[in-house]
């Protein structure tokens, strides 16, 4: 029944005519090279709750994914079948407590992490039994961002020792800075990026904002511009990609003090070359400025995603209608008509080119070590459905 499934899905893009890879014809333009991507498979799993993908393990073939609404954590094979769903949403000595986690990834081939809702970090065996808690490392709660699609957390191990690198906005307590007076100073300490030993329980925070980013360079504030960031495990690389600007930086993080090996310059049609200009007012929060929002590895590829906005003239219009302007129809239209997604890809030292529209509908939800990401189809469906699809997709080149 899931073969049958498997081959369904495909085979009906196929009927709509929609091809697996792009068929216009490929110029080296360089950096806007347009590459096309296609679909090599499919993940189906048989769930009637909407599901995401947290995590992958090439080791086993293990998927780890999450309930968007139970939050509960699945453990499924590369068949799509569900070999467990841990029950660890409880106050309980095994559990994460009744609010589920923000997240779930794999440490190894024999453990599991789970970030709390600021009650720790989980760790578990691939039974579902509790090995350990490790305290959370955030200074205080200012703030709380909750993901659909994305972990803001990363385990692994290097050298024999348990070692996570994430993102944690509430490292820094913001009310003790002030941008408007600071400039691009407010990037000197406004760091985010941790790197925590999850044996020893030392939490480093590293430089998130690095000297080379151009606000820093001009001495301007631009924003939070919470930095992005991917881990390639097998490399030892870590990317980072502030989400203002376009610059994206290569670190080598073999060591304790990562090395900055690359800064890419980013270029896209639809990605202006100046930064934003905020003006400290409640307009700011309506800017058009197309922020970067989700950066995978593919392999040793890197897709970065970004979407382009809506133009602030169009909202202006909009929120005179209404200040619940979200729930108008001409809203969902202007969202339709000006929001879309848009993808860079670069390689090693350099962009090597654009993407300019995926071949199946959804979200990038995935980037895995082999060369593979996928996309989730499962959210805000037409037709209501009790499986759920992840395509596994390819960047050609």
């Amino acid at each position: 029944m899931l073969r049958i499934k498997k081959i369904s899905v495909l085979c009906f893009w196929g009927l709509l005519g929609i091809s697996c890879s792009a068929d216009v014809e490929q110029k080296d333009l360089g950096p806007l090279t347009k590459l096309s991507v296609s679909v090599v498979d499919s993940l189906v799993v048989d769930e009637l709750a909407t599901l995401v993908m947290d995590d992958y393990n090439p080791a086993t073939g293990y998927f780890l994914l999450r309930g968007t609404r139970s939050r509960k954590p699945y453990l499924v094979d590369s068949k799509g079948t569900i070999l467990n769903v841990f029950n660890v949403l409880d106050d309980g000595p095994n559990g994460v407590g009744v609010n589920g986690a923000f997240g779930y990834r794999f440490l190894d081939r024999e453990r599991w992490v789970a970030q709390g809702l600021y009650n720790g970090y989980h760790i578990y065996s691939m039974s579902g039994k509790k090995l350990k808690t490790v305290p959370h490392n955030h200074l205080g709660l200012f703030s709380m961002s909750v993901f659909t699609y994305q972990t803001t957390f990363h385990p692994f191990v290097q050298d024999g020792k348990a070692l996570m690198i994430g993102r944690e906005p509430n490292l820094f307590d913001p009310k003790q800075r002030n941008p408007k007076e600071e400039g691009g100073a407010y990037y000197e300490k406004a760091d985010v990026i941790y790197r925590y030993n999850l044996d020893t329980e030392e939490s480093q925070t590293l430089q998130s904002y690095p000297p080379e980013w151009a606000p820093r360079v001009a001495g301007t504030y631009v924003g939070p511009s919470l930095p992005i960031i991917a881990f390639h495990e097998k490399k030892q690389e870590l990317a980072l990609l502030p989400s203002i600007g376009n610059q994206l930086f290569i670190y080598d993080f073999s060591s304790r003090s990562p090395q900055l090996k690359y800064a890419v310059t980013l270029t896209h049609k639809n990605r202006p070359a100046q930064l934003p200009q905020l003006a400290f007012t409640e307009e700011d929060n309506f800017s058009d400025y197309p922020a970067f929002f989700d950066i995978r590895y593919v392999g040793d590829k890197i897709l970065i995603v970004f979407n382009t906005r809506i133009p602030k003239d169009v909202m202006r219009q909009l929120r005179a209608l209404s200040e619940e302007y979200y729930n108008l129809s001409e809203y969902k239209e202007a969202v339709k008509k000006y929001v879309m997604p848009q993808y860079i890809v670069v390689e090693s030292d350099r962009q090597i080119g654009i993407i300019d529209r995926l071949p199946v509908p959804g979200v990038v939800n995935f980037g895995d070590s082999e060369g593979f990401f996928y996309v989730n189809d499962n959210i805000n469906l037409e037709i209501e459905r009790d499986y759920n699809v992840f395509y596994k997709l390819k960047i050609e080149q």
